[in-house]
């Protein structure tokens, strides 16, 4: 195994402790599923609707910037030079184009508010609506053309996309748990700051 495929292992084996994976032979219509992009810093989620198809949100890639824009021979997806909701196999979803990543998980609904405090992101206390409702909305969003807007790496992304489908109701904990992390260090760096003014740490020289 080389050195990159065994510190996937690892973190894979981490991640399992907060996500709960899954195995395509276990999806079911209407999943919400995601992975973690390399080199780990946000996922990429989409609704599973059946047949080896998934329904997902993308940002564009340029032309220039490398992207394979050649259909794919199992779904005939091509990337294209424009933003939008997309309809893909598995392969496209996970291993093709959008920063391959590690191994499929499943987003939890209805979770309690300790679940979801322990957990932190990828799980909600909402409930999913019925599986085909989910398939539906996803399905009526691809077909109308990109009802769902530009797309926003913060504002709106394929997570806020994936649990609209699930519960009618956009929600981003990726972006949440981001928004926390800066204000606890912006009020950690404030409260040093103010240490500092007061005199209250000892000087480095002493």
């Amino acid at each position: 195994m080389s050195d990159n495929r065994f510190i996937d292992a690892v973190l894979d084996t981490m991640r399992s402790l907060t996500f709960k994976a899954i195995d395509v032979k276990e999806l079911k219509r209407g999943d919400h599923i995601f992975y973690v992009c390399k080199p780990g810093f946000y996922t990429h989620h989409g609704i599973y609707v059946g047949n080896d198809r998934v329904i997902h949100f993308v940002q564009a890639i340029k032309a220039n910037a490398g992207a394979p824009l050649r259909a794919c021979k199992k779904c005939g997806f091509k990337r294209k030079d424009h933003l939008e909701v997309v309809r893909t196999c598995l392969d496209c979803f996970h291993k093709k184009g959008f920063l391959s990543g590690t191994r499929l998980y499943l987003y939890r609904y209805g979770f309690s508010r300790l679940e979801c405090q322990i957990h932190r992101t990828h799980c909600t206390q909402m409930q999913s609506c019925p599986a085909d409702q989910v398939v539906a909305r996803a399905e009526e969003i691809y077909e109308s053309g990109n009802q769902f807007g530009k797309y926003n790496f913060i504002l709106n992304n394929c997570e806020y996309f994936a649990t609209y489908c699930k519960c009618g109701t956009a929600i981003s904990t990726q972006v949440d748990q981001g928004v926390e992390y800066v204000r606890e260090m912006i009020q950690c760096n404030v409260h040093r700051y103010q240490q500092l003014q007061n005199g209250d740490f000892c000087s480095s020289s002493r």
